[in-house]
């Protein structure tokens, strides 16, 4: 593992190197979007709404993991590149069996409260039946959906990120499967979109825990010792991540009830194709961050800072030349990406059709955010990571939001990301720049 993180990369072998982590989220994306068109084709419109209102509970869950999984993956290769194996599999072990614990707790508190919940996120009397039951399943996979992000992410940290992809193909392929099965064969509906997504994190869950009881693994699960100290460490490190998370469950609320109000269940659902597309494209930047937080933390452990300056410099040429590759895409294939969710025929088709092409500006600007968060993430700075994070994805969503539609009607609330990201950019560039004599690159 040291001699893969330390060696010196030609532009090639770095894309190799972080092309795993990018080819899992993009997969991970896919398969939640192949989800959403199972659901939109076989059960309707108002079950692919429902799911987006759903989504500030999953939010939660999948934030808290994020968090654990950054902020706790960024101490531990740290502790690896400065060869401390014993500290490293302890704090990856009990991180581990806390993470796992508090996903048990939020699932038992949040099943008491499902309708109620579903209710306050803006379920109409047409979308509660669905809401409620996608939800219910949705918060029975919290404690094996944190697992899995805990997984995908050490086993990047641990040097395979192959098996990392690995866990992510198969959970996803499963997904796939029992999507066709459950909402095509056997026409359980919504019931069974939640039940092929909650099978395919389970395997992949199991899967993980396997490598990590292997031999083929460099941390080890152990008898932990307790240390409340290294989880709040961990917290406050991946804190970005649960701002990005519990800011994107807020946004996601106050969207809906946005296209609520200019164009009832129709302006959630073009609103949950737009979300989809959004996830798609910014899979390419949260996978490439993940990919390369790894290399950073363990290399700045190391002391290795001609190997900082070098993952830097492919870092921003990666993200520049991507950034109008993406765009250029979204405009080109908006037609294909909405029509693959609603046909021409249905009303939702234009209204999403329409947006994509005014949200699709977010993409210029989304990776050198994103990328910039999960930098300093790498660094253990959670601290400048949460600031970038609260302002794209929440301050100036806030601000966005209040005045953009009022302004502009529902392509004001197309608008609003796209402004969110671009305010955004100053901040992250400011701080690159604030902190390159600190850290060296």
């Amino acid at each position: 593992m040291e001699k893969s993180f330390s060696k010196k990369f030609t532009p090639i072998e770095f894309l190799k190197f972080v092309s795993p982590a990018i080819i899992s989220m993009v997969f991970i994306s896919l398969y939640t979007i192949i989800d959403g068109i199972f659901v939109s084709t076989l059960v309707g419109s108002d079950a692919l709404a429902s799911i987006n209102v759903s989504f500030p509970i999953i939010n939660i869950f999948c934030g808290f993991g994020i968090m654990m999984s950054t902020g706790g993956a960024a101490i531990i290769s740290i502790k690896m590149g400065e060869n401390n194996y014993d500290e490293a599999n302890n704090s990856f072990s009990f991180i581990l069996l806390f993470s796992i614990i508090t996903g048990i707790l939020f699932m038992i508190i949040s099943m008491f409260f499902v309708e109620d919940m579903c209710i306050a996120l803006g379920a109409t009397d047409r979308l509660l039946p669905y809401c409620v039951t996608y939800a219910k399943i949705s918060i029975l996979s919290a404690p094996f959906l944190i697992t899995k992000l805990l997984f995908e992410y050490f086993t990047r940290t641990d040097g395979n990120s192959n098996f990392s992809l690995f866990l992510s193909i198969i959970g996803g392929v499963t997904n796939i499967f029992l999507d066709y099965v459950f909402i095509k064969i056997f026409n359980i509906g919504i019931l069974g979109a939640g039940l092929a997504t909650l099978l395919g994190i389970i395997i992949s869950s199991i899967i993980g825990l396997m490598y990590f009881l292997s031999n083929k693994s460099t941390l080890k699960i152990v008898v932990p010792k307790i240390d409340f100290k290294l989880v709040l460490d961990a917290m406050i490190n991946g804190s970005s991540e649960m701002v990005t998370e519990l800011s994107t469950g807020f946004t996601t609320f106050l969207f809906n009830i946005v296209a609520l109000r200019f164009a009832k269940e129709d302006g959630i659902a073009a609103l949950t194709i737009i979300l989809y597309a959004h996830f798609l494209m910014t899979s390419i930047y949260l996978g490439f961050s993940a990919g390369v937080a790894p290399l950073i933390s363990y290399n700045f452990g190391a002391n290795n800072y001609d190997k900082l300056k070098e993952t830097f410099k492919y870092s921003l040429k990666f993200i520049a030349i991507t950034s109008i590759l993406v765009f250029i895409f979204s405009l080109i294939f908006t037609p294909f990406i909405v029509g693959v969710f609603v046909k021409p025929s249905d009303d939702v088709f234009y209204l999403a059709l329409e947006g994509l092409k005014i949200f699709s500006i977010t993409f210029l600007f989304v990776g050198i955010n994103i990328f910039a968060s999960g930098f300093f993430t790498a660094f253990h700075n959670g601290k400048v990571s949460a600031v970038i994070s609260f302002s794209r994805a929440f301050l100036f969503v806030l601000i966005g939001i209040y005045f953009l539609p009022n302004l502009l009607k529902l392509n004001g609330l197309w608008l609003t990301v796209p402004f969110a990201e671009l305010m955004t950019i100053f901040i992250s560039i400011l701080y690159i720049k604030k902190y390159k004599y600190k850290y060296n690159y």
